[in-house]
């Protein structure tokens, strides 16, 4: 039999809309991947309407929808091969105004993991053209293999509370895909901008990048097909000594469960370890990554580590972990400022998306940029 939390691993998004009315949506249906397995449609309008949520023939909500709300409805759990649909119906005059095609992850006999494709892009930020460049690269694969998901390594916006307008432009810049698939999102600096940090999240980020009764540090924990996820905010630098002592603790005890079953971790973070960029802006949070996290990923067998930040794509390798850094995916490209005696690729160039494929404890991992050309390649043994 098929281990039963695959089974209730939420589903992938795959192929375009049948139906999208444009002029309806301020911000278009898309959805985020809760730690819990279900899948949370986001949304907003542009006028009233009494819209019903279908999911198959089943009626998830029915409700008088307002304009200029954000609207977040659970679509459930589902199963291993099965395929269902999405649609959002004006009772109106009961035109579809959204549809979209689930597709559940294929079903595995016994104890392996299903063959399944990620994504991850950081630093989507500042210039809705170059977010726009990358969105076309991502809807690309997807529509080749369907991504699961899509972590977003931070700085989603580059003034996360100053200007919400900024978040409808990154709706917008990133349609290409993220009607279409699941995101994931880590916080960044920018993310705060604009917000007078309190030890909780930036309340646009929460409105928009994660629901209600979420964890208020921002860190998040996946069960996924094969490894764990770890989604940890590295903001510590702004953090009390003793909210701090708790974060590191909750990251140590993550860390020693997936050692002590043998499940491969993967660990995604905001502020890189090992870069070739180090400035006032960053280098307190870095050097206390490094002198505190380096330990730990080492110990606990962690291979991966994923993280943005610096906008300038670079993979470096150290005592059995890889450390990526993704390019930006829609801010500006920086050139080095410091020697990384570790790297192993660097382009300072390149806007980049970074696809998983993940096989039999194995990952692909391949970088494209801007013009979809193929910038780097990882085969990595979990």
């Amino acid at each position: 039999m098929m281990n039963l939390r695959l089974g209730l691993l939420a589903f992938c998004i795959v192929g375009s809309a049948q139906a999208f009315s444009a002029d309806l949506f301020k911000v278009a249906p898309y959805t985020l991947k809760h730690t819990n397995g279900q899948l949370l449609l986001n949304f907003q309008l542009n006028e009233d309407k009494k819209l019903v949520i279908e999911d198959g023939q089943k009626i998830k909500r029915s409700f008088e929808y307002k304009k200029g709300i954000h609207y977040q409805t659970e679509l459930g759990k589902e199963e291993c091969g099965v395929s269902k649909d999405l649609r959002i119906r004006d009772t109106g005059t009961n035109e579809v105004v959204f549809t979209k095609n689930y597709e559940g992850l294929s079903c595995t006999e016994g104890s392996r993991a299903p063959d399944y494709t990620f994504g991850f892009i950081s630093d989507t930020q500042q210039y809705k053209d170059r977010h726009e460049a990358i969105a076309q690269v991502i809807a690309y694969h997807h529509s080749m293999d369907p991504l699961q998901f899509l972590i977003n390594g931070g700085d989603v916006v580059q003034n996360g509370q100053k200007d919400e307008q900024e978040w409808i432009e990154y709706f917008l810049g990133g349609k290409a895909y993220l009607m279409d698939v699941p995101q994931i999102a880590a916080i960044g600096n920018h993310d705060y901008r604009g917000h007078k940090i309190d030890y909780a999240l930036p309340k646009f980020f929460q409105k928009y990048m994660r629901w209600e009764g979420s964890p208020a540090n921002g860190n998040l924990f996946f069960e996924m097909p094969g490894f764990q996820l770890v989604i940890w905010n590295s903001n510590v630098g702004d953090l009390k000594s003793d909210e701090e002592d708790q974060m590191w603790t909750w990251l140590e005890q993550k860390m020693q469960a997936a050692q002590k079953s043998n499940t491969p971790l993967i660990f995604v973070t905001h502020f890189p370890v090992y870069s070739s960029s180090l400035n006032k802006f960053t280098s307190f949070a870095v050097m206390k990554l490094r002198r505190k996290l380096v330990p730990m990923v080492e110990k606990y067998g962690v291979k991966l580590v994923l993280s943005g930040h610096t906008h300038m794509y670079e993979r470096s390798f150290k005592d059995g972990v890889h450390y990526l850094v993704a390019g930006p995916a829609g801010g500006r490209v920086n050139k080095p400022t410091f020697k990384n005696p570790y790297v192993q690729k660097f382009d300072s160039n390149a806007l980049t998306f970074t696809k998983v494929k993940y096989s039999n404890r194995t990952l692909k991992i391949e970088t494209f940029n801007q013009d979809n050309t193929l910038i780097d390649q990882l085969f990595l043994n979990l």
